[in-house]
């Protein structure tokens, strides 16, 4: 009996919390967080951006220009910010997601990795992060949808793709080949559907379908750059 109470309290706290945040239509990432010793180290803050932007929410950077309407008013944003236990045998990272008073409103499921490599440790365990994270759902009550998408344009770099790649499956992703075939770039999975860790020679970042095309996003001088990429899987 206790234990089904307990569980049913638990249930009630997670959704009264998810509810809670679906009210906000935007929310804000950091470029680096404070556990880690560089920007978008081993991924973390692209991939907490893209999982929100999943959901529905309008993401920014704090280092971004926002739009008028949260720039007048930050509390009209949550903050996200993640948050490490790690002990000696393992990685153990949860999201936190604060109000403008600093209060928090909501904390994602603990992901857990027992990896050696750091890289692979952090990003086996967002996926858990980030599946707990599936249950919220951004519903805003007002629709600026063409100001934000022009002012997030004009802090974007944009690059069309000028060739076709070719996947082809390797052990943990794919290894994109041109028509050389010269191998050009390697997408490496994660728990989400058609998003992936991309490198590309010297780059790092994020590749991820949305409105038909293949995007490859990465940082170049403190500048976020977006590529597109056509890819025949």
């Amino acid at each position: 009996m206790k234990k089904t109470v307990l569980l049913l309290t638990l249930l009630f706290t997670s959704f009264m919390f998810s509810q809670n945040v679906n009210d906000y239509k935007y929310i804000i990432v950091p470029k680096k967080f404070g556990f880690l010793k560089q920007a978008n180290m081993y991924n973390m803050n692209s991939l907490t951006k893209t999982v929100f932007e999943n959901q529905g929410y309008e993401v920014y950077y704090d280092g971004d220009v926002f739009p008028q309407d949260l720039a007048e008013n930050r509390c009209r944003a949550l903050f996200a910010d993640m948050v490490e236990n790690n002990t000696l045998f393992s990685t153990k990272i949860k999201i936190e997601l604060k109000d403008c008073k600093n209060q928090v409103v909501y904390v994602s499921e603990e992901g857990v990795s027992r990896e050696k490599e750091y890289a692979k440790a952090y990003v086996q365990a967002f996926r858990t992060v980030g599946k707990s994270l599936e249950i919220l759902n951004s519903k805003p009550k007002d629709s600026a949808v063409t100001a934000v998408a022009k002012t997030k344009e004009e802090n974007i770099q944009l690059i069309v793709a000028t060739s076709q790649l070719f996947a082809q499956p390797i052990s943990n992703g794919f290894q994109l080949v041109d028509s050389s075939p010269k191998v050009v770039m390697k997408l490496f999975k994660t728990s989400a559907t058609n998003f992936y860790i991309g490198q590309k020679e010297n780059q790092q970042g994020v590749v991820f379908h949305a409105n038909n095309q293949w995007i490859f996003e990465y940082y170049q001088n403190e500048k976020l750059v977006s590529e597109k990429l056509e890819i025949k899987f």
